[in-house]
């Protein structure tokens, strides 16, 4: 059926839905070892983003090789990561967005700068709020660490006991699924609200998804989404990941339901 004079082509189409992945799919996998995740000298990176899963990118393209991580951001504890840190966004990080450059080991190296993260910032300030900052990214450790081996046990993602963070909730079940959403589109959320950083622009031409490219124009591919718990009890609702194979750039936003 042709569409009415003056429509969009596209305004009826709902975005392509991406694959739930569970355990045991050979293209996703679960806790990949933080030093084979970053670039050997950002090493502080791995208190800051927790690896989730690693995702191989020839499930997209043959031809392209390598694994991109989901990363879980420990913070913020309210509002938008790098809401308190304008002072120190520029062309690959701002508010709720992230960029990675991935080599050819499937390590990520950070685009943006250290103090982008509040931490780093208030660390580096010797302000006093960065021991109770600290204290949650201690915790968000301890979380991750039981996640981890609550499934190297049971083999299955599952929400922590309140008194034993080793052991599965009663009542809450387990849960299969490593990726909400592998591929497809990801369509429009709150994260597409607030703009990417210069070295980035987002496409909303299509009404049914916008699309992420480099500022002269290249397009991203939408890799996958997943929610950041129950890795923790704490995390965006969807973490989304985009990845451009020309220059091996890596872009995170995050949307907060």
């Amino acid at each position: 059926m042709s569409s009415a004079a003056g429509a969009h082509p596209l305004e009826d189409r709902d975005p392509e839905e991406g694959e739930a992945i569970i355990v045991g799919d050979p293209r996703v996998r679960a806790f990949p070892d933080p030093a084979a995740v970053f670039a050997s000298d950002q090493p502080w990176l791995e208190r800051l983003l927790h690896p989730l899963v690693s995702i191989e990118l020839s499930a997209f393209n043959s031809a392209w090789n390598g694994r991109v991580p989901l990363l879980s951001p420990v913070e913020p504890e309210e509002g938008l990561l790098g809401e308190n840190t304008a002072a120190h966004h520029d062309d690959y990080a701002c508010e709720n967005w992230i960029s990675f450059r991935l080599d050819d080991k499937s390590r990520v190296a950070f685009l943006g700068q250290r103090r982008f993260f509040e931490i780093e910032d208030l660390e580096a300030a010797g302000r006093p709020r960065a021991v109770e900052l600290s204290e949650s990214y201690a915790e968000a450790a301890a979380e991750f660490a039981a996640t981890r081996t609550r499934f190297a046990r049971l083999g299955v993602l599952t929400w922590a006991d309140k008194q034993d963070p080793t052991r599965p909730r009663e009542g809450w079940g387990f849960d299969d699924v490593l990726v909400d959403a592998l591929g497809g589109e990801p369509g429009y959320g709150n994260w597409a609200e607030y703009p990417p950083p210069a070295a980035f622009t987002l496409d909303d031409s299509d009404p049914a998804t916008p699309v992420l490219r480099l500022a002269d124009g290249r397009p991203f591919t939408y890799v996958a989404a997943t929610s950041g718990y129950p890795w923790r009890s704490h995390g965006a609702d969807a973490i989304l990941v985009f990845f451009e194979p020309e220059t091996r750039t890596v872009v995170f936003t995050f949307d907060w339901s």
